[in-house]
């Protein structure tokens, strides 16, 4: 059995209940999903006459490291740097 047959066999079961269904609120939830069946049968049906092809996305490229550039920091116990006030941020 195709999906969209299955989904129209659910539909009319919906309707079936339905008619049998004494509560308005529970008919008209019936009724409505009978057709969201019908529209998921239809949909079903236009997907089964698509050919569709799946195709692997390439693969991205590897990104290069960025290089980082080291700062040389001045000596605190050098006698030079000893008046020089220290960034702190």
């Amino acid at each position: 059995m195709r999906k969209s047959e299955e989904y129209r066999l659910n539909a009319v079961n919906c309707l079936s209940v339905a008619e049998q269904s004494t509560d308005p609120a529970a008919k008209a939830a019936l009724i409505a999903r009978a057709s969201s069946w019908y529209a998921l049968a239809a949909q079903a049906e236009r997907n089964s006459q698509t050919d569709l092809v799946y195709e692997t996305p390439p693969r991205p490229k590897p990104e290069q490291p960025v290089a980082q550039q080291q700062q040389i920091q001045p000596d605190k116990d050098k006698p030079e740097n000893k008046d020089k006030p220290e960034n702190k941020e």
